[in-house]
């Protein structure tokens, strides 16, 4: 048998235990060190929105201004039709 150490995703660390299961079933674990910012974790995510790489891509995003749509729609100011047009300067 062959055993895979076990390294925390956020500081590399192989101080990891088991700390149970996720509602999933998906096993568990607590990184050990001190200096670590993530207290529990699991190794292989369901849902990919809790994944570091995917949380700092919604940060970029956000800060680039290339956000998501909300599915709501808002009236624009700037529209060509003719009743928004404004007769400045005639």
């Amino acid at each position: 048998m062959v055993l895979e150490p076990v390294l925390c995703r956020d500081c590399g660390s192989d101080d990891v235990v088991k700390h149970g299961r996720s509602e999933a079933g998906k096993q568990r674990y607590k990184c050990r060190n001190s200096e670590c910012r993530r207290s529990t974790f699991i190794q292989v995510y369901v849902y990919r929105g809790y994944l570091r790489e995917v949380k700092q891509q919604i940060v970029d995003m956000a800060l680039n201004g290339s956000g998501i749509a909300c599915g709501t729609s808002t009236p624009t100011r700037h529209s060509t039709s003719p009743q928004n047009q404004s007769n400045y300067g005639d």
